[in-house]
């Protein structure tokens, strides 16, 4: 081994001892440009280890290879985000968000507010709220046209709430979904009976937009004629704790029946204009009277509010004057009048003797009771003396004012 050493040392010397003369550069180890002056030759069997890093071999002196290895790595940036996207959109998709959306497992129909309701409860199980949620309601039924066209899936309409904005939902609790049935309602002659023998289907659609991605969201099911409960109710889930609600969705399905008639709006209408006053049957003769009476009652303040501006405001002034005279004369019921009435009607015109318009208005309402007196007392069987009336109605006029009496005379004349 030191005799290898004192070898190469002499050369090393011999080698420099000749080119000292000339001044040449002498032999470097790295090059100022870094590249290791040392060639590895006499490998052997090593050199299949080239193979197996056949892109290092490759790209050492090939400029071609340095492009490939660029156009690589970018491509591959490319799949690895349409990866990622695929990714993220697959596990980010609405029907993934709309599977934490719930619906009850049935429908009930109550009263609420006093009217008769289809009902039905949605739920949001995340602490995320859904934007714009909006729902719908589709009844399905098979029908058939004044026409004759078979219709075998008809869609229409469920109203619940288009017009009050109820449609629009706030869904960060179980909301209960209101359809008021009623004349405009497909379900206005729907009875406890006839749900029995009815075949349709609700298919109700809950779309919103996920507050965390933006994206479109629509949930749907459904219920048949045998998923609506008639007269049942859904459990309360809220309640009150310590500075927050909670929800308890083990009652989220659960119902309780409540009274609820078994008649369907239709029905319930119907019974009730039969039950009005003016439709009711009279049963006996008194109820049959006090009808009447209010009746003429009605005619006579209709007939009051129809008479001229100085007429009414003449039975205003002397109220209890039109409204005596006003019966007296109307009504053919009555068979006898007192003188005591008369006598006041004689007082009342005597008061208004200044007043010239009045007078053939009272002068008329007077004659026309003297004639029902006269004729209420001639049909009278048990009165015995009628001329002592004739006699009061004569002594009653001659009390009259003299411009009475003188228009009375030229109307009798």
């Amino acid at each position: 081994m030191s005799a290898m050493r004192r070898k190469f040392w002499d050369e090393y010397q011999a080698v420099g001892l000749a080119h000292s003369g000339t001044r040449r550069e002498r032999q470097r180890f790295v090059d100022k440009n870094g590249r290791c002056n040392v060639q590895h030759g006499n490998l052997g069997g090593e050199s299949s280890r080239y193979l197996s890093d056949l892109f290092t071999t490759l790209t050492e002196r090939c400029p071609e290879g340095i492009v490939l290895f660029l156009f690589q790595s970018l491509l591959g940036s490319i799949v690895d985000a349409f990866l990622i996207g695929c990714m993220f959109i697959k596990m980010s998709q609405p029907k993934k968000r709309a599977e934490t959306l719930m619906f009850s497992h049935a429908a009930v129909i109550s009263q609420r507010d006093g009217k008769l309701c289809l009902m039905f409860r949605v739920g949001n199980l995340r602490n995320s709220h859904m934007v714009s949620a909006q729902i719908r309601c589709k009844l399905i039924k098979s029908r058939q046209t004044p026409e004759g066209e078979f219709l075998p899936l008809d869609q229409c309409e469920l109203d619940v709430g288009f017009g009050t904005g109820a449609d629009q939902l706030f869904l960060v609790s179980p909301l209960t979904i209101c359809h008021e049935i009623n004349s405009k309602s497909p379900f206005f002659s729907l009875s406890q009976r006839s749900l029995r023998s009815e075949q349709f289907e609700i298919v109700v659609i809950l779309e919103g937009i996920v507050e965390t991605t933006g994206m479109t969201c629509q949930a749907r099911t459904s219920y048949t004629e045998d998923e609506v409960l008639w007269g049942h109710r859904f459990l309360p889930v809220m309640s009150l704790e310590d500075g927050f609600f909670r929800v308890d969705y083990s009652q989220f399905h659960a119902t309780f029946e409540v009274p609820t008639p078994p008649y369907s709006v239709k029905e319930q209408e119907e019974n009730l204009s039969l039950s009005s006053p003016l439709n009711s049957p009279v049963d006996d003769n008194k109820t049959r009277r006090e009808q009447v009476c209010s009746l003429d009652c009605t005619d006579t303040a209709g007939e009051k509010n129809k008479l001229p501006f100085k007429l009414q405001k003449i039975s205003l002034r002397k109220e209890d004057l039109p409204g005596r005279t006003l019966r007296m004369s109307s009504s053919n019921t009555e068979k006898t009048c007192s003188a005591g009435d008369l006598l006041k009607i004689q007082e009342i015109s005597s008061m208004s003797h200044g007043e010239d318009s009045h007078d053939r208005i009272q002068l008329k309402a007077l004659k026309i009771n003297a004639a029902a007196l006269t004729q209420s007392t001639g049909n009278l069987k048990l009165q015995k003396n009628p001329p002592s009336i004739c006699a009061l109605e004569m002594k009653v006029e001659a009390n009259f004012p003299a411009k009475l009496r003188k228009m009375n005379s030229d109307h009798f004349s």
